[in-house]
């Protein structure tokens, strides 16, 4: 009978969800060789292929889409198991604000992760622009924010320094005279970045402002116009676009900062998100 090792699943799943294999084997101790490796071992006991590469992004085959799902519930199990026996003390409960693009992209699975390793921890998370997430967190609403800065916040760890890039419907896109903009509230850093780049550079519109990620990706697949992200947030559904009459936006820096007296179960999960986005 065969087996499916657990480390390649967990191979397949943080690739995917990392959109990277080098990321997938900082998280998981290895090199990317190693990996690659991991994957292609996997696919040879199934007989199938489960990735390819789209452009910049790593898409799931049809066999992937059906293993991925499984495999998720196979690695939760795994690590209830493993919390059940080695860390039931853990426990108490953790107030976590984040950005909204990092709600719906980056950080699910490494929230789905933790939550599997302490089942007794709970988690309440909510997502809101970088600013308010602060103004909050200063009234003592937060035990933990993840937040975006061009300068470090007092206190705070960098964690991750990420390219903001142009983001759209298509590969193909074929930018508007003038631009069409789809982005967030004022007091977004992303708005900010997009404009100050496009100032005497090229005429640009807002059409269309959404503080939620959901919103912005479904105003840019129905052709309102182009955003700006971090390029480790771009959703599945929206593509990095690359075009010479777009003007680079530079990089972003994503921190941790941690506020009030911090329970046991609140550092287990800075250091958890930590290691994971490093």
């Amino acid at each position: 009978m065969k087996h499916v090792p657990i480390e390649n699943l967990r191979a397949l799943v943080s690739v995917f969800d990392l959109q990277s294999y080098t990321l997938a084997g900082e998280r998981l101790g290895r090199s990317q060789p190693a990996i690659s490796l991991q994957i292609k071992r996997l696919e040879q006991l199934l007989n199938v292929t489960l990735l390819h590469r789209q452009g910049s992004r790593i898409k799931l085959t049809d066999a992937g889409r059906e293993l991925y799902p499984m495999a998720q519930q196979i690695l939760n199990l795994n690590d209830q198991v493993v919390a059940q026996f080695t860390e039931s003390s853990l426990s108490g409960e953790v107030r976590l604000g984040i950005p909204s693009e990092f709600a719906s992209t980056l950080l699910p699975s490494i929230l789905g992760q933790f939550a599997s390793s302490y089942p007794q921890v709970s988690l309440q998370v909510t997502s809101g622009l970088s600013r308010d997430l602060r103004l909050n967190a200063s009234r003592g609403q937060f035990d933990i924010i993840l937040t975006v800065a061009e300068s470090a916040p007092e206190g705070a760890t960098l964690v991750k320094t990420d390219q903001l890039v142009w983001v759209a419907a298509s590969h193909e896109l074929k930018p508007s005279l003038p631009l069409a903009l789809v982005l967030a509230p004022e007091g977004c850093i992303y708005r900010r970045r997009a404009l100050k780049t496009l100032v005497n550079k090229r005429d640009y519109r807002i059409n269309y402002t959404n503080s939620d990620l959901a919103g912005i990706s479904s105003a840019i697949r129905s052709g309102l116009g182009v955003s700006v992200l971090a390029r480790s947030s771009v959703p599945l559904e929206l593509a990095e676009v690359r075009h010479s009459n777009l003007p680079d936006l530079g990089t972003i820096n994503i921190y941790l900062e941690r506020h009030g007296r911090m329970s046991e179960a609140s550092e287990r999960l800075m250091r958890y998100i930590e290691d994971a986005l490093r």
